[in-house]
């Protein structure tokens, strides 16, 4: 995808987002993401046409009576969307890059949350913080993070979380929810998980795995070079040899079953996206 057909994807996210929200199916800040927008207020006696589903239990059977949780909407919320930045994302075996994936994302997510009146920020990473733009307000933003990741020079470095997250912590945001856009191609991913584990305290994550299907399903035929993005590595493989075949596939599959498990574990979101779908159909979910 070159870079006049990534920004008409980009305004095409913006008039779906903008669609959306007109036909009141964002409605407003509550419903910008599922789940999202709302906090926990009091308890009160239980009113007629109040949702069971709202009903808490313990005082319930405390006072025989019952009662239901009220929540309050969370105005100006904000969203942090932490974005690897690194040379692997510009490999794309078809007609888009894992880059221009996560540029969709960034727009569907960032659009969306704009519209609701949010505060939208983000970090660009490679095994260092590249770039840090704070949370403001306004499709205005959007568009200029989105432009800055587009023109993005892509450093010859790999790619890890800690410095990312330890830049975030310093910056002492109270309350957040924390989008990660990345391929997830870390070396020793339990360090890197544990770093998200204590950044993810009191604040919501999303995971959001970015793949191509060639890295996985290599030819089954033929020699040929491969080359990390990354460190400039070359390598030969043969693809007639089923065994090497099979320990790189399964070394992929292995690295998304860890974040997705881990994910489960902690209660942390997670989501595969690959070159070959529609990213607003596939956030169509969470967006709703």
């Amino acid at each position: 995808m070159n870079l006049k057909e990534l920004i008409r994807s980009v305004r095409r996210i913006q008039f779906q987002t903008q669609n959306l929200s007109n036909q009141k199916r964002l409605g407003e800040v509550s419903s910008s993401f599922k789940g999202f927008g709302m906090s926990f207020s009091e308890v009160r006696e239980y009113q007629f046409g109040d949702e069971t589903r709202f009903i808490d239990w313990n005082v319930t059977a405390r006072y025989n009576k019952p009662h239901v949780k009220v929540f309050e909407e969370e105005r100006e919320q904000v969203n942090l969307l932490m974005i690897d930045v690194s040379k692997s994302l510009d490999y794309g075996s078809k007609l888009k890059t894992k880059k221009d994936i996560v540029t969709e994302l960034l727009a569907t997510i960032g659009f969306s949350c704009a519209l609701n009146k949010d505060r939208v920020g983000a970090i660009f990473f490679s095994d260092r913080v590249e770039c840090y733009f704070e949370p403001q307000v306004g499709l205005k933003n959007i568009w200029a993070i989105a432009t800055k990741l587009m023109h993005w020079e892509s450093p010859e470095k790999s790619s890890n979380l800690l410095n990312a997250l330890s830049f975030l912590r310093s910056a002492r945001l109270k309350k957040f929810r924390l989008f990660i856009l990345s391929d997830f191609h870390f070396e020793q991913p339990e360090v890197q998980r544990e770093a998200l584990i204590k950044t993810k305290k009191n604040n919501r994550v999303y995971i959001i795995n970015v793949g191509d299907e060639a890295e996985i399903s290599m030819p089954r035929f033929g020699f040929y070079k491969l080359v990390n993005n990354e460190t400039g590595l070359v390598t030969w493989h043969n693809g007639f040899s089923k065994r090497k075949l099979d320990l790189h596939e399964k070394h992929f599959e292995a690295n998304k079953l860890f974040w997705k498990n881990e994910s489960r574990k902690s209660r942390m979101h997670y989501l595969e996206v690959s070159n070959n779908e529609d990213v607003f159909k596939k956030l169509n979910g969470m967006i709703r």
